[in-house]
């Protein structure tokens, strides 16, 4: 006997109730799955959609960073092509105004170019300063005969060739009375042979094994300049002992490779003549606040190159004779120079009363110059380049000897 409180059987409940019941929980099932399988496949789809629009954003930032590059590297092309022209011009003016004068001063055009030049899409700067307008570190020591500066050799090159040419025309007329005594000439000469070649191995083994001499006035010229400048004179000792070949330093401040051997990194002393300004900093003593002074007013040019007293700077002109005017003075006087420059030394030494030069110290002073140091730079929109190029002008040409960008030295 069924009780009413019991569950009803299935059977006597209507089929609509026993589905609302949950008669249809197998079926149930199976509908209830399908919205579920939606949603996951539009997750998905939107998961890709995310990874493709990354990926779209990442090329697309990858070839704009490209386009920059590109347009950058142009640019600084363009730049550096626009310092080159620069130099060309340079080139021009230098060889122009040798044609005039012989005379340079700060006066003539290429000590005043253009603060700015207008070019497309940038501008482009450039400044000549005269080289020899410095102390020479190179000449604290004496010149050997083929380290003579090339105004010497340039000179003395064309005095040859005008010598060959006479000693050519004379040799043509010799010609046929040397051929009657070709004979005596070959044997005394067979003769004479061993002797003169021993005599000049001997005199070449003399000069190759000869000490090369430091030149004691530039010394005091650059102790002098060190003092002017509140450093120690003794440092001159040790500059000089860098450039002269032998290995015994000078008393009692200079040094040589002992005193260089001891540092770590350990490193020997040059022993040849100043490359660049730059090596001063391996010298014993010299360290970044002298060298930032002493900088300015040195340079590193072939031995015997001489010093253009119209350009040079008043420090180093105080500094060729004892007691002479103070900087402050020559100062006023560079002011008051002449319009054209002083045309010969002597004019300059009794205009700055400098009458304690000595002999050595005159001797390499002059009014013209041959080396010159060109800084170009230009600006093309984004890109940016730097040239720094050490010219030489003769009497025919003018040409390159050095050229870096970005960088001096």
């Amino acid at each position: 006997m069924k009780s009413p409180a019991c569950c009803p059987c299935p059977a006597d409940i209507p089929w609509t109730r026993w589905l609302q019941r949950g008669g249809a929980t197998a079926q149930g099932d199976s509908v209830g799955r399908a919205p579920s399988q939606a949603g996951v496949a539009l997750v998905t789809v939107l998961l890709i959609v995310f990874l493709a629009s990354i990926a779209a954003v990442n090329l697309a930032a990858l070839q704009q960073l490209a386009i920059r590059r590109s347009t950058v590297l142009q640019h600084q092309q363009q730049a550096r092509l626009y310092t080159l022209g620069a130099e060309q011009w340079a080139m021009i003016i230098l060889a122009r105004d040798r044609q005039q004068n012989e005379t340079d001063h700060p006066g003539e055009q290429w000590a005043s170019l253009p603060p700015a030049l207008p070019i497309e899409g940038g501008t482009l700067t450039a400044r000549l300063t005269d080289l020899q307008g410095c102390f020479n570190l190179n000449n604290l020591r004496r010149a050997l005969p083929g380290e003579q500066s090339s105004s010497a050799s340039s000179e003395s090159t064309e005095e040859k060739k005008n010598e060959n040419e006479n000693e050519s025309d004379q040799e043509k007329d010799k010609d046929q009375a040397q051929d009657s005594a070709a004979a005596k000439t070959d044997a005394e000469s067979k003769s004479q042979s061993p002797s003169k070649t021993a005599e000049s191995k001997s005199s070449q083994s003399t000069e190759n094994s000869g000490k090369v001499e430091a030149e004691p006035a530039q010394i005091k010229v650059l102790q002098r300049l060190l003092e002017s400048l509140e450093l120690k004179p003794v440092l001159a000792q040790a500059i000089a002992d860098w450039i002269d070949p032998d290995p015994d330093p000078q008393f009692p401040d200079g040094a040589e490779d002992s005193d260089y051997m001891v540092l770590n990194p350990a490193y020997l002393a040059a022993n040849r003549p100043f490359l660049s300004v730059s090596e001063l900093r391996l010298v014993k003593g010299v360290d970044r606040e002298a060298y930032d002074k002493l900088a300015p007013v040195v340079c590193a040019l072939p031995p015997g190159a001489p010093l253009n007293v119209n350009t040079a700077q008043a420090p180093v002109l105080a500094a060729l004779g004892e007691d002479g005017p103070k900087p402050a003075d020559l100062e006023r006087l560079l002011e008051e120079r002449p319009e054209e420059g002083y045309k010969n030394v002597d004019d300059f030494l009794n205009a700055a009363k400098l009458t304690t030069v000595e002999a050595p110290v005159k001797a390499l002073l002059g009014v013209g110059s041959q080396y010159f140091l060109l800084r170009a730079e230009a600006r093309v929109g984004d890109g940016r380049a730097m040239l720094y190029s050490m010219l030489y002008r003769d009497q025919n040409s003018v040409r390159v000897l050095r050229r870096s960008f970005g960088n001096q030295d």
